[in-house]
Order: C-alpha cells, then structure tokens, then sequence
C-alpha cells in the first residue's frame, strides 16, 4: 500500500474504530441511585450504537440539566458524551466548544484524558484525508510518535492478506506494546476473514491478558460472524460473572436477541440476569421480554422486565401489566416505566389510568411516570382537576421539579 493510500484510509479508519479507544460505558459512570439519570445515561448510548447522533445528543444535554439540578456529582460524564456525540455527527466546533467547557468547570475531570484523545483523532483524520501522511521528517518524536506509528501500522494491516496481516498482529498482542495499540490489533483481527484470526481472538477473550480480555470478547461481537458468536456461547458456559457480563454486551453488540433472551431465561446469578433483562431492553425485544414475564418468579427480576418494556417502549403491554398484575410493586414500576417509554401515547395511557388508581400509591407512581416522560402540560390537567387539598400539594411538588411553561403557568395562577 502506498504512503498515500494509506494515509487516507486512516482517516478513515481513525473515524471508525474512534470508540473503541473509549472504555466500554455502564451505569457506573453515573453512579447514581437516581432511575431517570440512569435511563437517561442508558438511552443516549444505545441511541449512539444506533448512530443517532440528534436523539443521542438530546439524552445528554437532559441528563447533564437532571444533574445539574439534583446536585449530581459526575455532570463532567454527560459533557464528555455531548462532545463525543457532537465529533460523531461532525460538528467538530460545538464538540470543541463542550471540550473547553468541560475542561474550565471539571479541571479534575477523568474524561479529560478521553475528550483529548477524542480532539487528537479528528485532528489526525483531517490530517490523513489531506494526505498529510506524516511521513519522512528527520529528528526523533520520542515514544509519543513511536506509538503513533504503531497505530498507523497497525492499522494498514486492515488491508493486508490474512495470512500476511495475522502473523504480525499476533506479534503486537504478544509484545510490549502500549494497550491502546493492541486494542487497535484486536479490532483489526476482528475484521479479517480469517480463521487464525477469529482463533486468536477466542484465545485472548479466554486467557489473554485482563487488559484485554474484555475487549477481545467485544471485538468478536462486533466482527457478527456466526462462528465467533458460537464461540462466546461456548465461552460464557465455563467463564466468571466478569466475562459473562462482557459477553452479553458483545451479543447486544452483534445484535442476537435469542443468546441474549436464553441467559435471561436461565442464568442462575441473579445480578446476571437482571443485566441480561436490561439488555432485551436496549434491544427493543418486546417479545422476548413478554415470554419472560410468566416465567420468571423473583419480584425484583420482573420489575427490572417491567423497567425494560419501558425501554423498549411497549406502551400497551406496560397498560396491561399496570391493570392486571397482583403484584401491587410490580405494577407500581409499570406505571413509572410507561413514562420511560415517552411521548403523547404514553402521557395519554398515565393520564387515563390515573383516574382508575384504586390508591395514593399508584397515582403517585403515575404522576412519577409523567415526570419521568417530562409532560408538564398532562401534569398541570391533573392538578386542575384533583379534588383534594392534599392531592393538589402532591401534583405541584412535582410540577415545582419541572421547567416547563406549563408547570410555570400553574405556579402564576397559586401565586397571585
């Protein structure tokens, strides 16, 4: 491959394999006890797997407001996220201009060292597509420009014959190269037709180094080959609950709801399964998440099913539960997750089960669903036609909590 070729097609790939730098997200980088903060967080990375760049955004810039009003101590995670997302889409200026700003309020911030690598990448790929390859220069960059070129190379090897490519990159997984290096080996095996490489692969996600462990198992969910995925099912029979929980996000990843369902079914950690109903959540597997209801018997599990329904928006089948389930905690979640799923279908069903609630908890777990969905109009109809002094208090505190004309309007009104 030429110089130039190759050049460009950093770019692109710089581009591409830009998230894999990143460590794999979960709630913990939320670390709150907060369930609208987690959804939030939850949707804005599964909006980005989907490449939605707007909604993604959105869900950020929400739970950044969230935090900031709860006094939330980690509002520098969801800035990280907005630059992310805004470098993704190619507003490179707005990304820039939220790097800054998370840069002057969280000096200390752990993402720095991410929103900088994130800014060096686009800087490389505008470099690379102008064939700005970087080549020839005397004088020595020291380590910083060695590990740059290991990446290059790395990285060419895309390209190369199998046969040609897998020998080396074996090499670098096996040598002292930096992690990050490696980790651009493992994506780049992932991508080769080629059965070393998927064998080393398996090798590493097995007994590799813990390092990079959890990405090898990421990389053969992203490669969506059917016998890597054989081979993650094979792992995950005799791996801990740490490989175990990396294997179902690489079967999320690859899109295999049924892997995904069969662990839900018959894990027997429980902390396993809740991640594994979590995930049929993010997967909008309705379907699934239906034919686990009657099977599961553990209270807390059929509520996390009942919280992923609301993930995956089933409206409906959340009514139902609400008004046929004799578990009153059950359908209590039910009502909340109805708000998780959004929009006018949902705020209509609260509105409509409100009047039928037989008791203060349920209707205060409806008006938490409207919260949750951010309907302050549907809130405020409620409050204009509570019939009680008590209930009123009750719709107001929460409209107090929501920054809305609506909710503003209503405020006025007591106030004058």
């Amino acid at each position: 491959m030429s110089k130039t070729l190759l050049s460009r097609a950093l770019g692109l790939l710089l581009a591409a394999a830009a998230p894999l730098a990143l460590a794999a997200p979960t709630a913990a980088d939320v670390n709150s006890a907060d369930k609208e903060l987690n959804q939030l967080y939850r949707e804005g990375q599964e909006l980005m797997a989907k490449s939605d760049w707007q909604q993604a955004l959105d869900r950020f810039r929400r739970l950044e407001k969230r935090m900031v009003e709860r006094g939330e101590a980690n509002v520098d995670t969801a800035l990280f996220w907005q630059a992310y997302v805004l470098m993704q889409a190619k507003r490179t200026a707005d990304a820039r201009r939220t790097v800054d700003q998370l840069r002057e309020k969280f000096p200390q911030s752990r993402w720095l060292g991410e929103a900088d690598a994130l800014l060096r990448q686009d800087q490389a790929a505008e470099h690379s597509a102008r064939g700005e390859g970087g080549g020839g220069g005397g004088g020595g960059g020291g380590r910083g420009d060695d590990r740059e070129l290991a990446e290059i190379a790395v990285e060419g090897l895309i390209n190369a014959p199998p046969e040609r490519a897998v020998p080396l990159l074996k090499k670098v997984l096996r040598g002292t190269q930096p992690d990050k290096v490696k980790r651009r080996a493992l994506f780049v095996l992932s991508q080769l037709d080629s059965q070393e490489a998927l064998t080393e692969l398996v090798e590493i996600a097995r007994s590799g180094d813990p390092g990079l462990r959890s990405e090898a198992i990421r990389m053969l969910g992203v490669s969506g080959d059917d016998k890597a995925l054989g081979e993650l099912s094979a792992l995950y029979r005799g791996a801990a609950a740490a490989q175990k929980r990396d294997i179902l996000q690489a079967w999320m990843i690859a899109g295999r709801k049924e892997l995904v369902y069969g662990a839900a079914r018959d894990e027997t950690d429980a902390a396993l399964r809740h991640d594994a109903i979590q995930l049929l959540g993010a997967m909008d597997a309705v379907a699934e998440l239906k034919q686990l209801m009657p099977v599961v018997k553990d209270a807390e599990l059929q509520r996390q099913i009942v919280q992923s329904l609301g993930v995956a928006g089933d409206v409906d089948g959340l009514v139902q539960i609400a008004g046929t389930n004799t578990e009153e905690g059950t359908r209590l979640e039910a009502y909340r997750a109805i708000g998780v799923s959004g929009g006018d279908k949902a705020s209509a069903a609260l509105v409509g089960l409100y009047s039928k609630a037989a008791s203060a908890a349920q209707r205060d777990a409806i008006l938490q669903g409207l919260l949750i969905a951010d309907d302050a109009k549907a809130m405020s109809g409620l409050y204009k036609s509570a019939k009680s002094k008590e209930e009123k208090q009750r719709i107001l505190r929460l409209l107090t909590a929501m920054d809305d004309d609506a909710a503003l309007e209503v405020i006025e009104q007591e106030l004058k």
